[in-house]
């Protein structure tokens, strides 16, 4: 007996030996184009990212730029999306329009859960839209809901919406960038820019909320581990504020970061050693000189003109960008795209022919403005040079983003140099809506009104290359240029990044479409 509990204590103690000596479990390999699966003995797969504050990332408070649309988009879903092709079914899975574009019909998918566990129907689809049409004013994103007539439930998942014209960008316009709302939560909000309370941010999306700080620019969100289209294939997504986003992605305090046009030298640097996966895309974003062609001189098209002559548009790329840009289309719609009119008019560089033109003009004694946020600076201070060759007098001004923006609207400036994106979509074209806002062409006006109602999309894109021929011959911007754009990320994380067709929404160009956090 003695004997054989001596064996016995040897085998355990053998056993024992053995477990001890094994290495802890870890994950399977990642598999191309998907993050390794989690297992028992995983952390939770955070992805950091870049931030600042854009706004408490409800539908009516988010700050209305790409990037803060783009963080309330990971809460709130719309009836269709985009991914890499272009749109897709989302919250609606099918829909048919009558032939002369007026009325739209929806199928919504029946399995789709709020993030409080209520089930997403057609009354929520219904009630949001009517609500977002009484509400415009509060949200202040570029989704038109102007040409909407009527929503309502035409079965127990059909939603009906009909439209007062035809509208040739509502799929992507408007059904693609509408948010639908949880209409029990909002059904007794009175002033939805000023709710801010935990419940507007929940909606139907990949995404929970569960941390949002100002001051800090940081936002933490959790997966949805009940969304419809399955739980994101990441645990938590947390945008932090850096000073210095290169360096935040060497030291690993982010794990992906985007950067654009002047920034290729940094983007050179950072993958010279293979560390970084490097996706480039376009920005579908332009930088232009604004003329204020409600006053003169640049009133007249000769003038500006002219001054398109005298600006070196290459130069500013190469010394600018040292090749982080390409000189941008006159006609302002990025040459990455279908809508794209490769066939416009050019002002070729002549510093002698146009200082000839504004000294015959009288037109070289009168100061003129020139205002532009600290990011333009150094593009402002070459177009000044160039300006200032030819005979004019330039006095450069540079404010804060919100002071340049306000002045644009007001008109209240002789030339400006700013920044603007979604101009993959010819929606982005209509004067209220970009820069150009004091330029007033009733050609203009008529061509853009029948593009917009164009439902055949071959007779779309010729009235759009008319209206970039307009611009190119009218120059009621100048086009400087449209920058280049990388991401750069950690592929041992994640490796599903990926640029959206046409931008998100109207136009949004950042890869942060939240298809990149989901199973495919």
């Amino acid at each position: 007996m003695t004997r054989r509990i001596l064996l016995i204590s040897l085998i355990l103690l053998a056993i024992f030996a053995i477990t001890a000596c094994r290495p802890e479990s870890v994950a399977p390999p990642t598999t191309q184009g998907a993050p390794a699966e989690p297992t028992q003995t995983s952390e939770p797969l955070t992805i950091k990212y870049p931030g600042d504050d854009w706004g408490y990332p409800s539908p009516f408070a988010f700050y209305p730029r790409g990037p803060g649309y783009t963080r309330m988009s990971f809460l709130f879903d719309t009836l269709v999306w985009k991914d890499e092709e272009g749109i897709i079914p989302w919250l609606a899975e099918d829909w048919q329009v009558s032939d002369d574009g007026t009325a739209w019909t929806f199928a919504i998918r029946s399995d789709v859960k709020f993030q409080d566990g209520e089930p997403l129907t057609v009354e929520d689809v219904v009630f949001s839209y009517a609500f977002f049409k009484e509400h415009m004013t509060a949200f202040k994103w570029n989704a038109s809901l102007e040409k909407v007539k009527g929503v309502e439930a035409v079965s127990e998942n059909g939603v009906a919406i009909t439209l007062k014209e035809p509208f040739a960008g509502f799929l992507n316009d408007t059904a693609g960038s509408i948010p639908i709302l949880p209409k029990h939560i909002w059904e007794d909000v009175e002033d939805p820019a000023k709710f801010a309370e935990p419940e507007a941010v929940i909606g139907s999306g990949p995404f929970t909320l569960t941390d949002y700080n100002r001051e800090e620019g940081r936002y933490v969100y959790e997966a949805n581990e009940d969304y419809f289209k399955g739980r994101p294939i990441i645990d938590r997504l947390v945008f932090v504020k850096v000073s210095d986003e290169a360096l935040a992605l060497e030291t690993g305090t982010v794990d992906a970061a985007s950067f654009w046009g002047k920034e290729i030298d940094v983007v050179k640097e950072l993958r010279s050693d293979g560390t970084f996966e490097v996706l480039e895309g376009p920005s579908f974003w332009v930088l232009q000189l604004v003329f204020n062609t409600a006053n003169p001189p640049f009133d007249k098209a000769n003038v500006r003109q002219a001054v398109a002559q005298a600006i070196d548009r290459q130069n500013i790329v190469e010394q600018v960008t040292h090749g982080g840009a390409i000189v941008a289309n006159l006609g302002i719609i990025s040459p990455h795209t279908d809508w794209y009119n490769p066939n416009l008019p050019t002002y070729k560089h002549d510093t002698a022919e146009a200082k000839t033109f504004f000294e015959e003009q009288g037109l070289t004694t009168k100061p003129l403005t020139l205002i532009t946020t600290a990011n333009f600076a150094r593009e402002a201070e070459m177009v000044k040079q160039d300006l200032e060759a030819v005979g004019l007098a330039i006095q450069l001004k540079t404010g804060d983003r919100t002071t340049v923006d306000t002045l644009l609207r007001e008109g209240n400036f002789d030339l400006a140099i700013n920044g603007h994106g979604g101009i993959a979509n010819p929606s982005i074209l209509d004067t209220p809506d970009w820069p150009a806002a004091t330029y007033k062409n009733e050609m203009y006006d008529t061509l853009f009104a029948q593009q917009a109602q164009a439902v055949d999309q071959e007779k779309r894109r010729e009235l759009v290359w008319q209206l970039q021929e307009l611009l190119a011959e009218e120059l009621p911007i100048l086009p400087l240029y449209h920058p280049r754009m990388w991401l750069l990320y950690d592929g041992s994380k994640l490796d599903t990044w990926f640029y959206t067709a046409g931008g998100m929404s109207v136009g949004i160009p950042i890869p942060l479409n939240k298809l990149a956090f989901l199973p495919r």
